[in-house]
């Protein structure tokens, strides 16, 4: 009897293939090879490529919204310390991969986001979903006198986040997380109260 291949293993192949080499970079041919399957297979669960960047996506924006709102609900820190607690743990998972791989939904959006819709789209669904997460903290440390009121928690979740994608880019071409250590210092500056 033949090994029946997993959905959910071959979207984690596409996660790290996706992340690594961009999406234009990847062709059926090479995550067939990576998740060990038969063009078959891969079509039996799979419409086309950019249905699978989709799924790919979708699953990785869901599993990092539950990773991070699990952070701040295991966190003992304030909500302005476990903020920036968050991010200084991206900082060291940068660093720790050498800057290669980054944020799928970052990488993505920045290759293909202004030309494919549908992978734009789910993209920004992932992303709102996590600015949901940031927000509440954000609120949180509002409502506590710790961060900034001059702004809405919404535009203060886009502030961190979009800042944070910005020195991701900037730390590729780099290979220096001193960029990243100051936008830390920066940022958690400006968003006291």
């Amino acid at each position: 009897m033949g090994y029946k291949h997993n959905k959910e293993d071959i979207l984690d192949v596409g996660q790290d293939v996706f992340r690594r080499n961009g999406y234009h970079n990847v062709g059926i041919n090479q995550i067939l090879k990576e998740a060990g399957i038969p063009k078959g297979s891969f079509y039996n669960f799979f419409e086309s490529k950019e249905d699978f960047a989709q799924q790919v996506v979708k699953r990785y924006g869901m599993n990092n919204k539950n990773w991070i709102q699990s952070f701040f609900d295991d966190s003992e820190l304030s909500p302005v310390e476990s903020l920036k607690s968050f991010y200084a743990m991206l900082i060291d998972m940068n660093e720790e991969d050498e800057y290669a791989g980054g944020c799928l939904v970052n990488n993505l959006s920045v290759e293909v986001g202004r030309n494919n819709d549908a992978l734009a789209v789910e993209a920004n669904q992932c992303f709102l979903s996590w600015m949901d997460v940031f927000g509440s903290v954000i609120l949180k440390g509002q409502d506590l006198g710790e961060i900034t009121q001059n702004f809405s928690e919404t535009e203060i979740a886009e502030y961190l986040h979009a800042g944070f994608f910005g020195v991701l880019a900037r730390v590729k071409v780099t290979r220096n997380r001193m960029y990243m250590d100051s936008w830390l210092d920066m940022t958690f500056n400006f968003i006291r109260a």
